[in-house]
């Protein structure tokens, strides 16, 4: 990787992270800037794997399979996706 996150980019993201609603197996960071490549329109793509509550696993009712989120926090634009495990791992199959 050439380019690099700055500390206060680092810190908007992982508050966009903690703001999810299901626990995360991990996040990674994407898109144009971390990589050297920022342009005006550039955002930070983050993509994870989350897990479900139990109650939403087993049972009639599922929770949310995919989790899509994106936001404008003070210019840093972002756009979060993140799959339950088993999705996740399904689709890694």
């Amino acid at each position: 990787m050439t380019g690099s996150v700055t500390a206060d980019a680092l810190e908007r993201l992982r508050r966009a992270v903690a703001r999810q609603p299901y626990p995360l197996v991990f996040a990674t960071v994407g898109g144009a800037p971390p990589y050297g490549f920022p342009s005006p329109d550039s955002d930070y793509d983050l993509r994870g794997c989350h897990v479900l509550p139990l109650r939403e696993v087993v049972g009639l009712g599922t929770g949310r399979e995919t989790v899509e989120a994106s936001a404008n926090d003070g210019g840093l634009e972002l756009d979060l996706v993140t799959h339950d495990a088993r999705e996740f791992f399904g689709l890694l199959l």
